[in-house]
């Protein structure tokens, strides 16, 4: 599942990030990309919907770390 987190504080590292969800969800995350220095992609690895419900509620409850928490429904545009 794809989300988009806006990070309480701001920050640049991606490691740090996803090892940050990661934590918070108790699932694999994999970092993707910033739109900012607060506003992140990231991928976490869900069982099934029920588990990606479960990991979105986790990190949208840890608001130590994250201002927001959203799915990442951005378009993504494919080439050849």
């Amino acid at each position: 599942m794809g989300v988009m987190v806006k990070l309480a504080q701001p920050s640049v590292d991606p490691t740090v990030i996803a090892t940050r969800v990661s934590d918070t969800t108790a699932r694999p995350a994999r970092y993707v990309s910033a739109t900012s220095t607060a506003w992140h992609a990231v991928t976490v690895a869900c069982r099934g919907p029920a588990d990606c419900e479960l990991a979105l509620r986790r990190l949208r409850e840890d608001t130590t770390h994250f201002e927001a928490v959203q799915r990442d429904e951005r378009k993504r545009i494919v080439s050849p």
